[in-house]
């Protein structure tokens, strides 16, 4: 899979995002962190993206890079998709 993506990234000029989310597994009695599509598909990636959020605002962090330095910034998801933050586009608590 890993490598059809990687292929049509080449062919189309573009950027394919993909999701290993954490999650936790019982081992030896305790609840460990876990990637939820294993070890190797963590290391098929070039460059690794952790989204999270701090406080009310979402940041995204440059992990691993063969070009970039590690870095974070924050972001907004809005109607015209992902833009740099702005004040007025925090986390909303849904009741």
């Amino acid at each position: 899979m890993a490598l059809k993506l990687m292929n049509l990234a080449n062919k189309y000029n573009l950027a394919v995002v993909i999701f290993n989310q954490v999650t936790t597994k019982h081992k030896e009695g305790s609840f460990q962190l876990s990637l939820a599509l294993g070890d190797s598909w963590s290391h098929c990636c070039t460059n690794r993206v952790i989204l999270y959020w701090n406080g009310d605002e979402r940041n995204a962090h440059i992990d691993k890079s063969p070009s970039l330095k590690s870095a974070s910034a924050p972001f907004s998801v809005t109607r015209k998709g992902i833009r740099n933050t702005a004040s007025n586009h925090k986390r909303i608590k849904l009741m």
